[in-house]
Order: C-alpha cells, then structure tokens, then sequence
C-alpha cells in the first residue's frame, strides 16, 4: 500500500509545484507589465478612445471589441463543438467517417493561428461580404476554437463511465434522454474547461485578425458585430511597433488589460465548472 500512496503524493507534489510555478509566472509577466505602464493606467486608460497622441490614447474601442469578439466565438464555436463531440462519441460509429473527423479534428487544433487568419479572409470577409468586421472576426476566432472544443468535449464525454449508460437504457431511457440526462451533466466540468481552454487561446490572438485587417485606430466603441474589426492584442501589436517610448507604455497597459479580461474569464469557468460538479454529484 505505501508504493501507491507513495507515487500518489509525489504525483500530487509534483502537480503543486508546475501550478506555483505558472502562478508565480503569470505574476510575474503582469508586474511588468504593470510597471512598464505605470505612467498610462488610470481609469481614463480604460475608456478612452485610441489617439494619435501617446498621451491622450485610451483601449475603450479595442476593449469593447475583444469583448464582442469573445461573445461571438463563444456563440459559434461552443454549440457546433459540443454538438459535434456528442455526435462522434454517442451517435457515430466508430470507423468510417466518425474517425476522419475526429482525426481531422485533432490535427487542426495544432494549425498555426495565422492560417486561420488567411482562411477567414478568403471566406469570411472576402467570400461572404462581410469586410474586415467584427463578425468576420469572431467567425474565424470560432473557427480556430472549435478543433479544441471538439477535442476536449470528446475526452470528457469519453470519460463517463459506460455503466452510467447502461443503467439508463435499463431504465427504458432513449439515447437522446441518455445523453441529455446523464452523459452531459456528468461530462459538464470537462466540457467547460476545454470550451474555456479554447476560448482564452482564440481571445488572445493578433495573427488571424492582423490578416483579416483589424485597425488598430478607432474613435468610437463598436456597438455591433458590423463595426471595424479591432480587439486588445491588434492593438498591443500596433502600438509596440511604434518608436515612441510612451506608446510602449500604453501597449504594456493594453496588455495587462488582456490579462485581466483572460484572467476573469478563466475564472468564470472555474466557478461555473465547480457549481457543475457540485450538481452531478
């Protein structure tokens, strides 16, 4: 008995130590960032219009669009990918076409974001009329989620055990009453941290809307999903390939803003993960 217990706690120590590290990590990269935006991070910062003027820009319209960015790939990716990882684990058969997918799936999900970005100008804004927009932005996040979602959702929804099935079918339950009633609420938690997994990695990146032609250059918040494509991490990228030392102070503060607005969604689906477990337990 001491072998197991033995590995289970150098297992349990050697988690704790990865999880300070990252901590210890991510505290780090904001400190700096903090400082090197000391001089531009007021309340102002967060709510004024960008400007040609260092010291009178602001990340208000490159905010709001990140958050409407991160609604529509939620919107997109997150139905299709949960839809599509049910399908593969519960309803396809196993070889044939369900395997190609689930395969394409896999290898997708390691395709650099900037082929997403190309991809998305082909079809998106150039095939589909819909400009350099936000919802052009969103759809290619979404697209860029959705090999993560479908991934991630598969493992969960592979994890539930089989007698949990059974005993349902037992019951006289149909498959969608199994799934809905059972294999969902228990392969729930799983599904969420993978969904966010794949949100956060699609929320911060510049590659794909840079090619789409986010601006890095607004005076208004957008209001709709038809407005110009900008978001935070287009707009720490301009302001960084700038050579005044105070637009290297403003991108620090559109960083540590990313980080927060990253942080608060990763803790929203903390929360909502154990309040999931909690109810299928």
């Amino acid at each position: 008995m001491r072998g197991p217990n033995r590995r289970r706690d150098g297992v349990g120590t050697a988690c704790g130590v990865v999880a300070g590290l990252v901590a210890a990590a991510f505290l780090t990269v904001t400190g700096v960032l903090a400082v090197k935006a000391w001089s531009v991070l007021d309340f102002a910062f967060l709510f004024d219009p960008s400007s040609r003027m260092a010291d009178r820009t602001g990340i208000g319209p490159a905010l709001a669009g990140t958050l409407w960015l991160a609604v529509l790939t939620a919107a997109f990716a997150f139905p299709v990918g949960v839809g599509t990882a049910v399908y593969l684990e519960e309803y396809a058969s196993r070889g044939g076409a369900a395997a190609v997918v689930g395969k394409v799936a896999a290898h997708l999900a390691a395709v650099p974001p900037v082929v997403y970005g190309v991809a998305g100008l082909a079809l998106f804004v150039r095939g589909l009329g819909m400009g350099p927009s936000l919802l052009a932005g969103g759809c290619t996040l979404a697209a860029l989620a959705l090999p993560t979602v479908i991934v991630t959702a598969r493992t969960a929804i592979r994890a539930v055990p089989r007698g949990l099935r059974e005993a349902a079918y037992g019951m006289g339950a149909t498959r969608w009453q199994v799934v809905r009633g059972q294999v969902l609420p228990a392969a729930a938690s799983g599904i969420v941290t993978g969904s966010c997994a794949g949100l956060t990695r699609a929320v911060g990146e510049a590659a794909p809307l840079l090619v789409l032609g986010a601006v890095s250059f607004m005076t208004f918040a957008p209001r709709s999903p038809a407005d110009p494509l900008t978001s935070l991490p287009t707009q720490v990228f301009a302001w960084s390939a700038r050579s005044q030392q105070d637009f290297a102070a403003a991108a620090a503060g559109a960083g540590v803003a990313l980080l927060l607005v990253l942080l608060v969604v990763n803790l929203v689906a903390l929360a909502v993960r154990r309040r999931l477990r909690g109810v299928s337990t």
